[in-house]
């Protein structure tokens, strides 16, 4: 895979109106062209923070068969009436070893997003105390049992960016390479550049071009099984 790419930022189905102020979902063409990088018809493909399905839906029209695992109970049930896609979990990606998932030959992710500072974990829907170095200690923890499930020759690829808030920078990309990276192989990242689609025209230029993270650039960090 290239390691610089550009691609359109559009989310092309809708979220229904409970949801839409809450829409953080990755374009499913990234999910895509990483996809059909890392796996072929018939690989397991896990998304430990599924979110509102999109690695599961882009999975699953790929012929790959699709797991995910997703704390928020609404968000599950969103995924469930789409139908179609998949198999959804509602748990805890910290608790990865206790659910009853196969053996997976790609995880294709983006966990909750979390700047220095924030007082609410992030990886419990923002509910409950948490601090940074909490944070990046159990997305390490979860990236263990992501280790334990997958195949040997398997990839890893997690969906990040770092994050500027007021005029202040969390290098939370980097800083989730180096907790993953304790757990797997780092095998580098692709820096994807986005330009704005139609249906986010608006949006962005509010973000000033930025999607809401203060760049208009991402990070997949590709990781595989240890050496």
């Amino acid at each position: 895979m290239r390691t610089a790419i550009s691609l359109t930022y559009e989310r092309p189905d809708a979220l229904p109106a409970p949801f839409t102020d809450d829409d953080v979902r990755t374009p499913p063409v990234l999910v895509e062209r990483c996809l059909a990088e890392h796996t072929d018809p018939g690989d397991v493909v896990l998304d430990p923070f599924a979110g509102f399905g999109t690695t599961l839906r882009v999975a699953t029209a790929m012929d790959r068969r699709a797991y995910g695992v997703e704390l928020e109970e609404r968000r599950v049930a969103y995924i469930r009436e789409q139908g179609g896609h998949g198999t959804v979990i509602h748990g805890d990606a910290r608790d990865l070893a206790a659910l009853d998932l196969p053996a997976v030959d790609c995880v294709y992710t983006s966990p909750p997003f979390m700047v220095e500072g924030m007082p609410a974990d992030p990886l419990q829907n923002y509910d409950g105390d948490t601090d940074y170095a909490d944070y990046l200690d159990d997305v390490r923890d979860v990236f263990a049992r992501v280790r334990e499930l997958l195949r040997p020759g398997g990839h890893v690829l997690v969906d990040v960016s770092n994050m500027k808030y007021d005029e202040q920078v969390t290098t939370l990309a980097w800083d989730l390479a180096d907790a993953i990276r304790r757990e797997l192989h780092f095998e580098g990242e692709v820096v994807v550049s986005w330009e704005p689609g139609d249906d986010v025209n608006e949006y962005a230029e509010a973000q000033e071009g930025t999607f809401g993270y203060g760049y208009d650039h991402s990070y997949v960090l590709v990781f595989g099984a240890p050496e």
